[in-house]
């Protein structure tokens, strides 16, 4: 009779495996695939949503409810990604995207503006001989907190990249709910060009094109 110390590739190929298959589970499924370039230099675009709808989202530690104000859809260049994990905000919205399009999109631009992330607020530098104003880089980029609409939509946004070229679709939305027994309010900006506090895009994601993949 043969005894599994005979074999030792058993023990070898049981951990493998297992882990092989805990990545998969964490792959995104793609749902279509689009080979029309991605084209980043035009302005996001936004139309009002008229709907009492309204999408419930339940936690461990509280309930809310968001209210879609707005359809949203954006052609850009991921250009910073930061992940979030603490409180309700970091349940609600474990990610933040920042993306630029325009003439910001274009690569050899890069060496003119950065981007960094922290604390939910994203911050840009440029140096002196920029061609582009401030009010260009505001207009033309923004910080826009990730509600996936789908786990499939959540394993797709954890695998975007910087520098990826994305469509981002979906709603704008205001959020109200209570968390701890507390009340909270998250609101979306509608505008680009808005600086400061409530000037990031709260936005629930349907729908994210990476590359020809798409997610839904």
């Amino acid at each position: 009779m043969t005894s599994l110390k005979e074999k030792p590739g058993l023990f070898v190929f049981v951990p493998i495996f297992l882990t092989l298959l805990a990545l998969g589970c964490n792959n995104p499924e793609r749902t279509a695939v689009e080979y029309e370039d991605i084209d980043t230099s035009k302005d996001p675009v936004q139309t009002t949503y008229n709907s009492d709808e309204i999408i419930p989202i339940k936690i461990k530690e509280g309930s809310f409810n968001i209210k879609p104000v707005a359809e949203y859809k954006a052609s850009a260049k991921v250009v910073g990604k930061e992940s979030y994990s603490r409180g309700w905000a970091g349940k609600i919205a474990p990610v933040d995207l920042a993306l630029a399009w325009g003439r910001l999109a274009e690569p050899e631009n890069e060496q003119y503006v950065t981007f960094s992330q922290s604390d939910r607020w994203y911050f840009f530098q440029y140096r002196r001989d920029t061609p582009y104003p401030a009010s260009y880089i505001i207009n033309h980029s923004s910080n826009n907190h990730v509600i996936p609409a789908t786990d499939n939509i959540w394993k797709a946004v954890k695998s975007v990249k910087v520098n990826e070229k994305i469509i981002i679709q979906g709603f704008l939305v205001n959020l109200t709910g209570n968390y701890e027994e507390q009340p909270v309010r998250w609101n979306t900006s509608l505008s680009r060009g808005d600086t400061g506090n409530n000037s990031c895009e709260l936005i629930y994601v349907t729908k994210l094109r990476i590359g020809n993949e798409v997610y839904q």
